[in-house]
């Protein structure tokens, strides 16, 4: 028998968080770019992950607390090259949340009476606490902070910085053309998400010049099953640093977008830097890992490394696009429902649970909700000024 008083204490808990999640969520939704593929479900898989996130993310959160609080995990979170980043933490509360209001359309006694408030406790504890040791304070949102994520310490800010090179007008473009190959290999990687490199900052120089840390994730082969595809590609992981001169405003989104005034701030640039912090063992395996080398740490790059991860992005995407094409419908759906169902993967990495977790999705949606949820058709309209996730009773 439940606690009339602590389902209380617990309910505000849990409502307070979704207040600070609608209007942040509200506002980001809001000013992202539409985009509509022909290729690639989108609307369809983001459902199919949510609803599986609702209904397992809770037993999951439990194993990786199990491990390590979410302060330990947060605090391992602020460094280069780590993916358990802003976008990573927003997708954690909000598939959950997301899949939360799916589900209560269809089933609802799964969020009804105290076990459906303890489950949507596990999930959004995880996510603050988490999120507040990340930020590196009370804050849970970048937005709470001015549209900042200065979540690197001084000295590993002072490393980047000391390792950049000016740049010209024949750098610049060269730099401009790789940082779009990489981007968009990314972009059809993760399945039309645009989560494969996310920026921190805006960190602020001796000089007066701004620096924009950008890190590309698993730009070869991963947790991904297709993404054999990029076996060429030399690193996993990338870190770049971009130094804006003082005639740029920069802001950086929980998305880990950066927005600039003027728009294009890669006009202002004028310094860059690029490292990986792949693991590199004796034998040159990436995937080995130095005795006692820190996770994170920097190695330094050349402008024609970076070439080279473009030119094998390039190849990569191209062979991709054409492996996505030869796939049925249904299996575009399940790879996209992978890769956002797994927004708390990189959360166990850290805790070190990662094997312990069943990461296999679509698993749990209904047989009989899938069809209609994934049926082809435009999403229902919605309104951009109501909150996205309905409180507790």
């Amino acid at each position: 028998m439940s606690d009339p008083e602590i389902d209380a204490a617990v309910r505000d808990r849990v409502n307070g968080r979704i207040r600070a999640i609608n209007p942040v969520t509200r506002r980001l939704v809001n000013e992202r770019t539409a985009y509509a593929s022909l290729l690639i479900p989108v609307t369809q898989y983001v459902t199919v992950s949510c609803i599986e996130a609702f209904l397992r993310y809770p037993d999951a959160v439990d194993v990786i607390t199990a491990a390590r609080t979410p302060e330990e995990i947060g605090a391992m979170a602020r460094r280069p090259g780590c993916q358990a980043d802003s976008v990573f933490l927003w997708g954690v509360s909000n598939f959950y949340l997301l899949g939360r209001t799916v589900m209560n359309m269809v089933d609802p006694s799964i969020d009804a009476g105290s076990a459906g408030l303890a489950r949507t406790d596990t999930v959004l504890d995880f996510w603050a606490r988490t999120s507040q040791a990340y930020r590196g304070g009370g804050h849970l949102h970048a937005a709470d902070a001015g549209d900042r994520l200065e979540v690197l310490d001084d000295r590993t800010v002072e490393a980047l910085a000391a390792g950049v090179t000016p740049v010209d007008d024949e750098r610049r473009d060269r730099i401009r053309r790789a940082n779009a190959t990489i981007i968009n290999h990314l972009f059809l990687l993760y399945f039309d998400t645009r989560v494969g490199h996310g920026d921190t900052g805006p960190y602020r120089l001796e000089d007066g010049s701004t620096m924009v840390v950008r890190d590309y994730f698993r730009l070869g082969r991963s947790d991904f099953h297709w993404s054999g595809v990029a076996d060429a590609v030399p690193f996993s992981n990338l870190t770049a640093a971009l130094v804006l001169d003082e005639g740029v405003d920069v802001s950086i989104t929980d998305f880990g977008t950066t927005v600039s005034s003027p728009e294009d701030y890669l006009d202002h640039l004028v310094g860059f830097g690029l490292w990986t912090t792949d693991p590199v063992g004796p034998a040159g395996n990436r995937s080995g890992g130095l005795d006692g080398e820190p996770a994170g740490t920097l190695r330094p790059l050349s402008d024609d490394d970076l070439d080279r991860v473009a030119a094998a992005c390039r190849a990569a995407q191209k062979q991709h696009y054409r492996d996505i094409v030869a796939m049925d419908r249904d299996q575009r759906i399940a790879c996209g429902a992978y890769v956002y169902f797994t927004f708390l993967r990189p959360f166990a990495e850290l805790a070190g649970v990662v094997d312990e977790i069943d990461w296999t999705c679509p698993r749990d949606t209904p047989d009989d909700l899938y069809p209609l949820v994934t049926a082809e058709g435009d999403p229902p309209e919605r309104d951009s000024d109501a909150d996205p996730y309905a409180l507790y009773d």
